[in-house]
């Protein structure tokens, strides 16, 4: 028996896996694609928070933690707004750096051969496609300039 595994010191879920470096970087994308969203969603919902129309004495005017009074014009738009913002703020990454900021790696030679011979591929296949079927671009004449009325006077 091991006596680590039933105290819970080593669980099933600290097995090491190897991941490529495309499928990583494809995952670091992903996250930063994300961020940028929330980023995104969480400025324009503080904008629409900002937007809203309050009644006199409305304490939701300064406190984003406030409610809003029952007469307030834009009540549900802020209340959906601070859902939203709410959301943004916890369910942002932090600490994802930009993939632009991270190093390099070039691909493999295998890798960079085979994208070639696809692209060679398509490159004939398109041609066999230009071959096949034929059409001209229509002849477009040159503009001529419409004629003017002469303004009698």
């Amino acid at each position: 028996m091991d006596h680590n595994r039933m105290m819970g010191v080593v669980s099933e879920s600290d097995r090491r896996y190897s991941v490529s470096v495309r499928d990583w970087d494809a995952m670091k994308r992903a996250l930063w694609r994300s961020k940028v969203a929330w980023d995104i969603a969480q400025r324009e919902a503080e904008a629409l928070i900002k937007r809203a129309a309050h009644m006199e004495g409305c304490a939701g005017k300064d406190d984003e933690t406030a409610s809003c009074l029952a007469d307030c014009p834009d009540r549900e738009l802020r209340l959906s707004a601070l859902v939203i913002l709410n959301a943004a703020r916890q369910l942002t990454q932090a600490g994802v750096s930009r993939p632009a900021d991270a190093p390099f790696f070039a691909p493999s030679r295998e890798l960079y051969s085979e994208i070639l011979g696809e692209l060679a591929a398509c490159h004939a296949e398109l041609e066999a496609l230009r071959g096949a079927k034929v059409t001209e671009p229509p002849v477009v004449e040159p503009e001529k300039s419409p004629k003017q009325l002469k303004e009698a006077t």
